[in-house]
């Protein structure tokens, strides 16, 4: 399976549970001012016009609406932090009031500072990651967190999970890589053809997304807020500044993926630069080079694929080991080599350990192929887990397959392993329609924008936060060394710099301390 179908994510748990419709005793509020509520306050269901305005629609559109209800049980924190939960009632077609409305949930995490004045709309990637899981991770924060999910994600309202391919995960697996292209396509094409008739699903794109944020934090009541998307969440969050809706004074985007971007050969390119990153920077390292008979990565993998193409290694992993319903006998190939590499790239704690993994395969080292099948499995089928592929089924085909060239030619091994699943055969026959022109405009914007990147990031490269800035009025663009995809946590730096951004985005950051980067601690797993 080509990692194009783990899309662009952030691990996190998919919660199920269904929700009440009254607010739990004893729980938190929704948080609809950045000071802490008092014990035993209950949120007021809110509402307000549609940030839309402008519709067509003979009849005007419906009120935004929100609730509070009960959170899923698996939606708690272990710190002791409260987490609400509610659900937005918005349009399904906001230039058609008679299409109906659809319900969009959300969660808020109260900052810990009751001054702050400024909450932060977090959106998760994917496309069909749920931003509510966030909320059960995510550090708490001095402001306070507003996290919406995208349509057909979440815990009310529709749901575009596509079990059939998480049942066919076994076979993918089990399978040489190219028989395993053809399972996965099988898959999509059976969720997409079960989900084909669903008139909200035929409406999830990043516009709407960005729309049903704007009217979530307008019907908490927020007069002023900045939005922080993570991989494809910073897509929402260019929207959000193409639209500029009421109240929006600055963005964070972590891992910036353009809407303009052609997915097959940005795939492509990400690929290829981030090995080139690690191979270079592993080079220069003496700790590094050791695990390498010839000191290049690049080399080692390119020679690996070769070998496991002509004689793939099989590699039984347990099912409880990979977080899965049956055992496996995976086949490590080339193809699926390249894949996992690519998938361990998103982590720089996975990635420290790529070198000394490569290196042992370079000798057939079973345990080696143990580990990296292990890994790369597990990692596989909780992205699958995590992501609601309808939605994400929904927004690449309308939003991206119009500007979608595919990979290019004479491409270098690993690239096109990487991109060897195009997005058109992905999308294949669903009846889909697509975007205006218009959605794949580069966005141009004078609101405080940070851009976040990590040197070894394999999906959102820095060169595509560069792209995106050069054409934003008040860009501050930061990238780290040492660091992978989405790096707001696991540097105080980051951390610092985002608090200051979103205190008061429209004042000068001062960046330095991203200058020296997180070194990478080469190790053998």
């Amino acid at each position: 399976m080509s990692p194009r179908v783990v899309a662009i994510f952030v691990v996190a748990v998919l919660l199920t549970a269904a929700c009440g419709t009254e607010p739990p005793s004893g729980a938190p509020p929704l948080v609809t001012t950045t000071s802490a509520p008092a014990p035993g306050d209950v949120a007021t269901p809110n509402s307000s016009s549609s940030s839309s305005s402008s519709s067509t629609s003979a009849a005007p559109l419906p009120p935004v609406e929100i609730a509070q209800i009960d959170c899923p049980v698996d939606l708690s924190r272990s710190d002791g932090v409260g987490v609400a939960c509610g659900v937005i009632t918005v349009p399904v077609d906001r230039t058609d009031a008679s299409v109906g409305t659809t319900r969009v949930t959300l969660a808020t995490v109260a900052g810990y500072d009751s001054g702050f004045d400024t909450p932060a709309a977090v959106l998760q990637g994917g496309p069909g990651g749920a931003s509510s899981d966030l909320a059960t991770w995510f550090p708490q924060q001095p402001f306070t967190q507003v996290f919406v999910d995208q349509r057909g994600t979440g815990f009310v309202g529709s749901d575009f999970d596509c079990p059939e391919i998480l049942d066919a995960m076994g076979r993918i697996l089990s399978s040489s890589s190219a028989e395993a292209g053809i399972v996965a396509q099988n898959a999509y094409a059976d969720c997409g053809r079960r989900l084909d008739d669903d008139i909200v699903l035929q409406h999830t794109e990043s516009e709407e997304h960005a729309t049903d944020v704007a009217d979530a934090m307008a019907a908490l009541g927020y007069d002023r807020w900045v939005a922080y998307g993570v991989s494809y969440g910073s897509t929402i969050g260019l929207e959000l500044m193409r639209d500029e809706p009421a109240g929006l004074v600055g963005v964070v985007l972590d891992g910036v993926y353009p809407p303009e971007l052609d997915a097959d050969a940005g795939l492509a390119f990400s690929a290829a630069r981030a090995l080139d990153e690690l191979d270079a920077v592993c080079a220069a390292d003496s700790t590094c080079r050791r695990y390498l008979s010839d000191g290049s990565v690049k080399a080692t993998l390119e020679r690996v694929m070769e070998e496991l193409d002509s004689d793939p290694m099989i590699v039984e992993l347990g099912g409880n080991r990979i977080g899965y319903t049956s055992d496996i006998d995976l086949v490590l190939d080339g193809r699926r080599l390249a894949e996992f590499t690519f998938l361990l790239l998103y982590q720089e704690a996975w990635m420290r350990y790529l070198p000394a993994i490569l290196g042992s395969l370079d000798d057939r080292d079973p345990s080696s192929a143990q580990w990296m099948a292990s890994i790369g499995a597990r990692t596989l089928i909780s992205s699958q887990e995590a992501n609601d592929e309808g939605t994400y089924l929904a927004v690449q085909c309308h939003d991206r397959l119009p500007f979608t060239t595919g990979p290019g030619d004479d491409l270098e091994p690993f690239p096109a392993a990487v991109a060897a699943a195009s997005l058109e055969g992905i999308c294949g026959d669903l009846d889909h329609e697509s975007a205006p022109p218009a959605a794949g405009e580069p966005v141009e914007s004078s609101l405080p924008a940070l851009l976040l990147s990590g040197r070894f990031d394999p999906i959102t490269p820095p060169e595509y936060a560069e792209d995106v800035a050069a054409r934003l009025e008040n860009a501050t663009v930061v990238e780290q060394d040492g660091r992978g995809h989405g790096i707001w946590f696991g540097s105080d730096c980051i951390a610092q710099i985002v608090f200051l951004f979103v205190e008061d985005p429209a004042r000068e950051v001062d960046t330095a301390c991203a200058d020296d980067g997180e070194p990478v601690e080469w190790a053998r797993p």
